[in-house]
C-alpha cells in the first residue's frame, strides 16, 4: 500500500513539474583582482570581468573593466586574460590598460571572446601597475574559473 501512494505521488509530482533535475554547479561569474602598491602612499589598480564559458573552447569575458585605484600615483595599470587548455598550455590576451586615470569606473573594455581551437579548461585574470620606465611595481591574480564544459 505504502509503495502504491509513494509511487502515487512521484508520478503526480513529476507530471506537475515539481521534479526537475538540478543542473551541475556552473563555473561562470564575476573574477576580479586588485594590487596597491606595496611601501607607498599611492594607490594601485584592479580588474573586474563576468566570465561566460560558452562551450568547450569558447569563453566570454563580459564587462572586463581596468581601474586605477585612488590616490593617482600616475602609475599605468594594465591587466590581461591568462587560459589554461586541457593539455597544460597557456596562452595570454593582450594587455588592456586604464585611459580613465584616477576615474571612479576606470576603462571599461566591453566584451571580449576567446575562441581557439583547443578546449580551454580555466582561465584567471592578471592586473599590474608598473612604473614609466617599465619595472613592474606590483600585480595580482585573480583566482581560476573551471570551465564546466570540459
Amino acid at each position: 500500500m505504502k509503495t502504491r501512494i509513494l509511487g502515487a505521488v512521484m508520478g503526480i509530482a513529476a507530471l506537475s513539474g515539481l521534479l526537475v533535475p538540478i543542473p551541475a554547479q556552473a563555473k561562470d561569474g564575476v573574477s576580479s583582482a586588485s594590487t596597491n602598491v606595496p611601501g607607498s602612499r599611492y594607490g594601485g589598480g584592479s580588474v573586474r570581468t563576468t566570465v561566460d564559458f560558452v562551450n568547450r573552447k569558447k569563453v566570454v569575458f563580459r564587462n572586463f573593466t581596468v581601474r586605477d585605484l585612488c590616490p593617482g600615483d600616475n602609475l599605468p595599470v594594465r591587466a590581461q586574460i591568462v587560459w589554461t587548455h586541457t593539455d597544460g598550455t597557456t596562452g595570454r590576451s593582450a594587455w588592456r590598460k586604464d585611459t580613465n586615470g584616477c576615474g571612479d569606473h576606470g576603462t571599461n573594455f566591453g566584451n571580449i571572446t576567446r575562441t581557439g581551437t583547443k578546449p580551454i579548461a580555466k582561465v584567471h585574470l592578471k592586473v599590474q601597475v608598473y612604473a614609466r620606465s617599465g619595472g613592474i611595481r606590483a600585480f595580482a591574480y585573480s583566482a581560476d574559473r573551471d570551465n564546466q564544459y570540459t
